[in-house]
């Protein structure tokens, strides 16, 4: 193998092996992982049988079969059918959905990528089956004994996103930052998603008619869990608009889950303000696999 790869990604009228141009998308896409939260999400069948339905869209997965080999970039561009393997009559098991890269020019003799099943072994205390080589792993299944069905409380989501290019690294220095706001012409009221793959603000332009309580996941089908690596964390702005009669969250959530947060005054707020936006900053610290601290604050815009 040479050292400096000859010639770069792309020069003109140069010859490129694909090898070279998938270490140059392993400089975009560093790790394995979905490209967007809802990509390849697996999901129950329409009619709920021994099989699963994968979502649309890209995935990202790093060559393992030996170094440098770079990043493939795989695209389902519809919704598809896996069939899941007779359930065991007796012992429990665990599957694992994946999709598979195979380069005959590493080893073997196809070039595809494929979703599959890895089959776990039926046991009373099942074990996860590890993750084939050149594979990104989409999900687990707990396949009971003598199941007739996957359903969506057997499916877990082992999808993460893949390295994002545009990661700011240390002591970065960003001169101007645009963000994007989602502006919602409905009131505050029941139990509100806040998706913050979306946006990390939301704005409620119409005055809110009852207390709320505000659940905060990446989207409808990834949940926040899955969108943060411990150590993480993202801050999330609520603006709530109040017309004479002031309403306020009175619950917080996360991916569904009750959560308790910190806030500056060391209580909470026991109310919202009249005739104003109040906006509710909550800075939300993964600790560890579906942990949270959170740290909020009510400010007050008149």
């Amino acid at each position: 193998m040479m050292a400096l790869r000859t010639p770069p990604s792309w020069l003109q009228n140069g010859s490129h092996p694909a090898e070279n141009d998938r270490l140059t998308t392993q400089a975009i896409w560093k790790t394995t992982g979905i490209v967007n939260s809802t990509d390849m999400a697996v999901s129950q069948s329409g009619t709920p049988g021994m099989s699963i339905s994968i979502a649309s869209g890209w995935a990202a997965i790093v060559g393992t079969t030996q170094t440098n080999m770079g990043t493939y970039v795989a695209y389902n561009d519809a919704a598809t059918t896996v069939v899941v393997t007779t359930a065991d009559p007796t012992n429990a098991r665990i599957d694992k959905v994946v999709a598979t890269i195979a380069d005959a020019y590493y080893t073997g003799s196809t070039n595809t990528v494929t979703f599959s099943i890895v089959a776990g072994t039926p046991s009373a205390s099942p074990a996860t089956p590890a993750t084939p080589a050149n594979s990104i792993s989409l999900a687990t299944l707990a396949i009971a004994a003598n199941a007739t069905s996957v359903v969506t409380a057997n499916i877990t989501d082992t999808r993460v996103l893949a390295t994002s290019p545009f990661t700011v690294g240390t002591n970065a220095v960003v001169n101007g930052l645009i963000e994007t706001a989602n502006i919602v012409a409905s009131a505050a009221t029941g139990t509100i998603n806040v998706n913050v793959s979306t946006s990390s603000i939301w704005y409620y332009t119409s005055n809110a008619t009852a207390n709320f309580t505000l659940n905060y996941r990446s989207s409808s089908s990834v949940t926040l869990n899955t969108l943060m690596a411990i150590g993480q964390s993202i801050t999330v702005v609520f603006l709530n608009t109040n017309g004479a009669t002031a309403y306020y969250p009175t619950a917080y959530q996360i991916d569904g889950s009750s959560v308790t947060p910190k806030w500056v005054a060391s209580a909470a707020p026991t109310s919202g303000n009249a005739s104003s936006i109040d906006a509710y900053s909550a800075t939300i610290l993964k600790t560890a696999a579906s942990t949270y601290t959170v740290f909020n604050s009510q400010t007050r815009f008149a």
